[in-house]
């Protein structure tokens, strides 16, 4: 599905320039590695969902819905919309084209 892997590829840069931005911007390692490993894990999701979709993808909802268990409580309990909020819409965007790109693919029955 092009549109879906269109989708992930903006998802995993924007992890990545997320990450890069914390660690220039506060000197955050954590976020740098946080951002950089969510990014690249979404690309070797990416890569592998050309041989097997259902595996590949699944990497990729996995980083999504990890993320949202990370930055949705933190929204919660501190009410910061940056990065806490944004992380979690990106996230939870990127789990609603996981799911629609799934429904789009099977076949009817």
């Amino acid at each position: 599905m092009p549109w879906l892997n269109i989708v992930l590829w903006v998802y995993a840069v924007f992890n990545i320039a997320l990450g890069v931005e914390a660690y220039l911007k506060v000197n955050s390692m954590p976020s740098l590695m946080g951002g950089v490993g969510a990014g690249v894990l979404v690309i070797v999701g990416l890569l592998v969902a050309q041989k097997n979709s259902m595996v590949g993808y699944l990497i990729c909802a996995l980083v999504a819905v990890g993320l949202m268990g990370r930055f949705v409580p933190a929204y919660l309990s501190k009410g910061t919309v940056y990065p806490a909020l944004v992380v979690s819409i990106a996230s939870a965007l990127a789990l609603i084209a996981l799911i629609v790109g799934h429904f789009m693919a099977r076949k009817p029955a």
